[in-house]
């Protein structure tokens, strides 16, 4: 049973139980005293967040390393969890946009934090378009390697100024601790079985 759920060919029925699951945290996490219900919207949108993040990082050192080894398995992780990080990060950019619509009434276009997405959104065009005409290895390697630096420095860099402290770092409560951290597992799970997917590996 374990080996038959190795099998890529059900990568896409545990992403959509990770998604259900994911979804029913959400609507089973506490509210919050300020936010009220909303902001069961920013446990998910911190989660895609710190998932996106992640996965670019291991996308990068996966690339880095390709660079001294040339490993296939190296560059299909590297692609794979580039680009499935970029996918989280457009996605928590999208989710920030209705959590500041509903809580604060207004999208603030202006706020360095959702600058920072873009940035990062349309370098990963940049570094797709050069790997895809180019179809150097090597050449992508280093890009997904240079995109998590971009993707840090960016964030070290920007201020937060109408983009609010955490609220979950900032609560007092565990069950506002627990909720997204649970729920950052199962998105961190989805993730890893669509990178699986990508590269094609059943490992």
């Amino acid at each position: 049973m374990i080996d038959r759920l190795r099998s890529r060919e059900y990568i896409p029925i545990l992403v959509a139980g990770a998604v259900l699951f994911t979804i029913l945290l959400a609507w089973l996490a506490p509210s919050e005293a300020t936010l009220g219900d909303a902001v069961k919207l920013i446990y998910v949108h911190a989660a895609l967040m710190w998932v996106g993040f992640a996965l670019l990082t291991i996308g990068g050192i996966a690339g880095a390393a390709y660079l001294f080894w040339r490993r296939d398995a190296f560059i299909g992780w590297s692609y794979g969890c580039s680009v499935v990080g970029v996918a989280l990060l457009f996605g928590t950019g999208i989710l920030g946009s209705i959590s500041a619509k509903i809580t604060w009434g207004a999208i603030f276009w202006a706020e360095p934090r959702m600058a920072m997405l873009g940035q990062i959104l349309f370098s990963a065009i940049i570094v797709a378009a050069a790997v895809r005409i180019s179809g150097s290895k090597v050449l992508g390697g280093s890009a997904c390697f240079g995109l998590a630096v971009i993707a840090w420095v960016l964030v070290i860099r920007t201020e937060r100024v109408i983009h609010p402290v955490s609220p979950i770092f900032s609560s007092e409560s565990t069950a506002i601790k627990v909720f997204p951290l649970l729920i950052t597992v199962m998105i961190a799970f989805a993730g890893l079985q669509m990178v699986r997917y990508w590269t094609g590996r059943d490992g």
